[in-house]
């Protein structure tokens, strides 16, 4: 907050990442925002197309997922090529959940998903 290059004798996190994850959580949240925004205002073609849904599916759920693992990544001191694995991974990985959550919302019933479907 007050870029600080220490903090207690040691780097600050904004010193040694250079504001990287903060980069990586504003990048979350203009996704978020934007998923939000592709469903409130899809058309009917658009929510019949797949690519409309894996790309609404990314900005809602797997850029948390994908940008959270780049991040320890980073934060661990990896590479940029690992960072960009486990940014693969996450992003993979957030986009099974969803799907996965999805057809649960058809088949499942609210008792056995413990939510409204």
């Amino acid at each position: 907050m007050d870029d600080a290059d220490t903090r207690r004798g040691i780097g600050s996190l904004n010193f040694v990442m250079a504001n990287k994850v903060v980069s990586l959580l504003a990048t979350v949240v203009e996704h978020l925002v934007t998923g939000e925004t592709m469903q409130m205002t899809s058309t009917t073609d658009q929510r019949h197309s797949m690519d409309y849904y894996m790309q609404e599916t990314y900005y809602k759920t797997a850029s948390l997922i994908s940008n959270s693992c780049k991040a320890i990544a980073l934060l661990a001191g990896q590479s940029a090529e690992v960072s960009m694995l486990a940014f693969e991974y996450g992003k993979n990985l957030g986009l099974a959940f969803q799907l996965i959550d999805d057809v649960l919302d058809f088949t499942g019933t609210s008792a056995s998903l413990g939510k409204g479907s």
